[in-house]
């Protein structure tokens, strides 16, 4: 199963110090919550890339009666410290912009409540969603790979118990794109925008149900070394901005391709009425999972079919 969302997304501060007045201090998961919404937008962000195009992750939208150019920007969601140096071309690009625009607008405390209340299961536990030793197995992993024991958080959805797994699969103290960017937006003045609701995304994620949630939980956390393989795979693949193998390789997961149409075409479609919107009104940053950019139906291509020219950005420096 390849799963990487993107999309923190699943992270220091992959939510702001907001959400710090959303939940309890105390609460027996809080120490996760820093690093779950990346998590969960690398659960969304697995699968898609195509076009033939130098490898990069940044892309110029121009034409069609803009005067000023927007720019896309493909992440990974969670990232170790080595592995979040951002182009000083991006980083420009950005600041030649005047708006920032991210998959939900982590900046909103309403949005990150809505976060909150979508995380638990109602009317049941994770103990109705598995057989006793499924359990039992999964209660062993969270104690002994995150020094945590499942009993307390039984009643969290199966999806935002499988995002808290990602940053023990970086291995490191994770950050996020999306962070690093709108903390340059912060800096700079700019507005911090959504192209999404964070109710929509969960809705997305959850759509499954509960019990297929559990059943993919399970089968990740007993194929642990199979699930790690395949998430470095993609890392990689990432790291190198092949998105072409990013696209073949989603393309071929089988525990998600049924699920395409709702993790990323749809979505990619909702959003193209916003970007073209925004773009028009200012010049966007626009900074997205990467898995949404490439593929007959990913944003690139969605793009180049409503008339705008979308083209490589080279960002290394020379």
């Amino acid at each position: 199963m390849i799963l990487s969302l993107a999309g923190e997304q699943r992270f220091w501060r992959i939510f702001p110090a907001k959400l710090l007045e959303v939940v309890p201090p105390k609460h027996p998961t809080m120490k996760y919550l820093k690093q779950l919404g990346a998590g969960l937008l690398l659960l969304l962000s697995s699968h898609a890339f195509s076009q033939k195009t130098t490898p990069s992750l940044l892309y110029e939208v121009s034409g069609k009666g803009l005067t000023k150019p927007s720019y896309l920007y493909g992440t990974f969601h969670l990232l170790c410290q080595k592995d979040l140096q951002i182009s000083p071309v991006a980083l420009e690009k950005l600041k030649g912009t005047e708006q920032l625009y991210l998959e939900i607008d982590m900046d909103d405390p309403k949005e990150l409540s809505s976060m909150m209340s979508s995380m638990y299961l109602k009317g049941q536990t994770l103990k109705d969603l598995v057989s006793e030793a499924d359990y039992d197995y999964l209660n062993q992993f969270f104690k002994d790979s995150l020094k945590t024991n499942l009993e307390s958080m039984k009643q969290m959805k199966p999806f935002v118990l499988m995002s808290m797994i990602y940053p023990k699969m970086l291995g490191c103290t994770p950050g996020s794109p999306e962070i690093v960017f709108m903390q340059k937006a912060t800096t700079d003045k700019k507005p911090v925008l959504g192209l999404e609701k964070a109710a929509d995304q969960f809705a997305v994620i959850d759509k499954p149900g509960p019990k297929k949630g559990a059943e993919q939980l399970v089968k990740y956390v007993r194929e642990y070394g199979h699930s790690q393989e395949e998430f470095n795979a993609m890392l990689e693949l990432y790291r190198k901005q092949d998105i072409e193998a990013l696209y073949e390789a989603s393309e071929k997961d089988p525990d998600f391709k049924d699920q395409l149409q709702d993790l990323l075409w749809q979505r990619n479609s909702n959003w193209i009425p916003v970007i073209t919107k925004s773009i028009h009104e200012k010049p966007s940053f626009i900074a997205v999972g990467a898995a949404h950019l490439g593929g007959p139906k990913g944003v690139l291509a969605l793009l180049r079919e409503q008339g705008y020219t979308v083209k490589t950005v080279d960002t290394n420096v020379k």
